[in-house]
């Protein structure tokens, strides 16, 4: 379980994260959703240990301030909203750097590659340069070499952004197939939520305005208030007008 107690991040005088209490159970899928500026990204950078705080984060107890980088992402992998890099990788080196927290000859287990890049669906890109992949196949790519550490969570920072309608439904659909896997994922777009269920964290201005499950009669209301917009629904599917 991750335990997230007091925990405040300051940028200066600005408070990103405000006293924010959280707790994730193993397995649990978490949608986590706030207008831009809310602390989203700064909570899963204090997860990570990539920004000072104030406050206790522990996973299953264990406070994650006194574990190494290499034992923390055994732990927690991530998927980063943005990534760019001039190395020309083959998508095979690329996700297998996902396994060096694992074993000091992470180049080598072609079997779990293998089987990795053919549970994301692009093993027949193996080969290909990762500068030369399509947005959605540079995810899937990013996305395999999260699993790959074999983490108990896998933490999402807009994993659908920028992407067209098909290759949104591709990563989502991969996303829902992860087994045992705890996720965090960043998200303004509700398809998320409609597709892979779950809870959904809400938080604005760094606080916690709600935490629970789209179904809840709370909901719609919270997180209209939220985003200080209206939210409607078709059936189970919750949308934001547009108009």
């Amino acid at each position: 379980m991750i335990d997230v107690t007091g925990l405040t991040v300051r940028y200066g005088k600005k408070v990103a994260l405000d006293n924010l209490n959280l707790q994730v159970q193993d397995g649990e899928h978490l949608i986590l959703m706030g207008p831009n500026g809310s602390g989203k990204t700064t909570l899963l950078k204090a997860l990570l240990g990539l920004v000072g705080y104030q406050g206790k984060i522990s996973l299953n107890g264990k406070s994650t301030a006194n574990l190494t980088r290499r034992e923390l992402a055994r732990e927690i992998s991530y998927v980063p909203q943005i990534f760019s890099t001039s190395y020309t990788f083959t998508v095979k080196e690329f996700v297998s750097m996902g396994l060096y927290s694992i074993t000091r000859e992470w180049w080598e287990d072609d079997k779990r590659i293998h089987d990795t890049l053919n549970d994301v669906g692009i093993d027949d890109l193996r080969d290909k340069t990762i500068n030369t992949l399509s947005g959605g196949e540079l995810q899937k790519a990013i996305i395999a070499r999260a699993l790959i550490q074999d983490s108990k969570y896998i933490l999402m920072d807009e994993p659908t952004a920028h992407l067209d309608i098909k290759s949104t439904q591709e990563v989502l659909e991969v996303v829902e197939n992860f087994k045992g896997k705890g996720t965090i994922i960043v998200s303004h777009d509700l398809n998320a939520l409609n597709k892979l269920g779950g809870n959904v964290l809400l938080i604005k201005n760094g606080q916690k305005k709600f935490k629970g499950v789209k179904d809840d009669p709370e909901f719609k209301s919270k997180i209209a208030e939220t985003f200080e917009t209206t939210i409607r629904e078709t059936g189970d599917y919750l949308y934001f007008p547009l108009a």
